[in-house]
């Protein structure tokens, strides 16, 4: 079982869980709370959620649109440029 982090967002703590979620979701953000992300996933997809579940943490008001397009934006630049997960740990 992958251990939590927590990390600062915009100056709030917020704890950072791999889990297995229910449902379609690949993530869920509970502002000023914790992320959570689907520990099944791998890869560009798991890099994308990420991003994608701190935009939400860190702009609470951007649309959901918005955090879409920039997740899968910023996420396709990183993957090119190699960013990769170096090892099993989360």
């Amino acid at each position: 079982m992958p251990r939590d982090h927590h990390f600062l967002i915009g100056g709030v703590k917020f704890l950072w869980r791999y889990t297995r979620l229910r449902g379609k979701a690949h993530g869920w953000t509970y502002h000023g709370e914790k992320v959570l992300i689907e520990e099944r996933l791998q890869k560009r997809a798991k890099l994308c959620t990420e991003i994608h579940e701190f935009l939400h943490a860190a702009n609470p008001n951007m649309s959901e649109e918005a955090v879409v397009n920039q997740s899968e934006d910023l996420s396709k630049i990183l993957w090119a440029l190699g960013y990769r997960q170096q090892s099993s740990e989360h």
